[in-house]
């Protein structure tokens, strides 16, 4: 479903991310955006930041501090208003779009910086996506909630 949506075929810059635990694993769509000529910029934990770094296949991604994997060194840097469409990992989304995140709020930072017409994607799967979580004033909330059962838009509907 993710990469049929409109706003993640035309970007030319994408923001994944290298999944872990039980998070929506992304790779080959991540793969099938660069043989369309998208750029894919992987996040790198900087601190209690995250910055974006471009990665031309998984291949070009090792662990990073957390474990977690990420571009390596002197791999090019993206600003994060140079992203076209975001896909964000959550443990939890609810019908509004809401994220609940791993608890460090690195990616409401990130996404705090992103261009105001630039798509934020959360991706879970169907069964994380409650009807309503508590939301605080740095919270980011998504454009649009995927699942490989629904899209889900922030006024509840599914598309």
């Amino acid at each position: 479903m993710l990469g049929g949506l409109s706003q993640v075929a035309r970007a030319s810059v994408v923001a994944v991310y290298s999944a872990i635990a039980d998070e929506v694993p992304v790779e080959e769509l991540a793969a099938r955006l660069r043989a369309a000529g998208a750029r894919t910029a992987y996040p790198i934990q900087e601190g209690e930041t995250l910055a974006l770094a471009l990665a031309s296949d998984s291949g070009a991604l090792k662990a990073g501090p957390r474990g977690v994997l990420e571009p390596v060194g002197a791999a090019q840097r993206v600003r994060a208003e140079d992203v076209d469409a975001f896909v964000v990992p959550g443990l939890l989304f609810d019908r509004s779009c809401r994220r609940l995140g791993r608890g460090g709020g690195h990616y409401d930072r990130l996404l705090a910086g992103a261009r105001a017409d630039a798509t934020l994607i959360g991706i879970c799967y169907a069964d994380r996506v409650v009807e309503e979580l508590p939301q605080d004033p740095w919270d980011v909330a998504m454009d649009l909630v995927v699942t490989e059962r629904f899209v889900l838009s922030p006024d509840g509907r599914e598309l």
